[in-house]
């Protein structure tokens, strides 16, 4: 794996084994690594007594999704190992994302230096769309099961000029599912399929045994009685929406990182 790490001078990367303790904050120097699969840019790092704490860009370089779990990430330092807790976070293929990293100790500000272990990344393959049935409205039945999903129909609209739908979205099977409620479109008495109004909707992500709400929304369509949504049978279809996927662990880099003796020393 190629690994490229550019940063303010960083001098000698062990630990440091002395200990200072007279300034109330610490900074260090930006850095920047990257591999073939992702860049991350670290910058506004901060020691102060009980948490250290820096801002993450991370930019996806691949076509697939990449995970990164920063929960299996670490700061070590003056030899100690401090977890650096949080919510995962997922960054579209050829995208950027921006995530603080905290982790709590005690005299943090004391040492120079320290090394942060950046693990948890994934690169996550999406599999084929998992082939759902129609949907029908007004409803005969409110829940389907579609492979390692279930589908239960929460809350309905169903006027002449607009129709609402929300459904609640049960994932069962194993890594993570994610859920395009952009991609839900209607079949009308016309033949023709309408995409929901919705087109921005965020993506969805679930978890094993995790459920979380879909909506999409249709206007009135032209076509008269025949196309009068609160009159005729609408046929609601999901393909493309949901799917699972496959999940590939990255390698970790150990980052080591510096204090910026002038930027202390002039914001003491």
């Amino acid at each position: 794996m190629r690994v490229l790490i550019v940063a303010g001078f960083l001098g000698s990367m062990a630990l440091s084994g002395n200990t200072f303790g007279q300034y109330e904050k610490v900074y260090y120097n930006d850095t920047t690594f990257e591999t073939d699969n992702y860049k991350v840019e670290i910058d506004n790092i901060v020691a102060l007594p009980k948490e250290v704490k820096f801002r993450m860009t991370i930019t996806n370089k691949t076509n697939d999704w990449v995970l990164y779990n920063s929960e299996e990430s670490k700061i070590e330092v003056g030899g100690k190992s401090l977890d650096a807790k949080d919510k995962y976070i997922l960054i579209a293929p050829h995208d950027s994302k921006k995530k603080v990293m905290r982790a709590v100790g005690a005299n943090l500000n004391d040492a120079r230096s320290f090394n942060f272990v950046c693990e948890g990344f994934y690169k996550v393959t999406l599999k084929d769309a998992v082939v759902t049935p129609e949907f029908r409205l007004p409803a005969s039945n409110n829940e389907f099961i579609a492979g390692n999903f279930k589908i239960t129909l929460a809350n309905t609209l169903k006027e002449t000029g607009r129709t609402d739908v929300k459904f609640k979205v049960t994932y069962n099977g194993e890594g993570l599912a994610f859920i395009s409620p952009a991609k839900i479109s209607v079949k009308m008495p016309d033949g023709n399929l309408y995409a929901t109004s919705r087109s921005k909707a965020d993506i969805i992500t679930l978890k094993k045994g995790e459920t979380e709400s879909m909506s999409a929304s249709w206007e009135r369509m032209e076509g008269g009685a025949k196309m009068d949504m609160q009159l005729v049978e609408m046929l609601i279809h999901f393909e493309g929406v949901l799917q699972e996927s496959t999940q590939v662990k990255i390698d970790k880099v150990v980052i080591p990182l510096r204090w910026n003796d002038a930027m202390t020393k002039g914001k003491k």
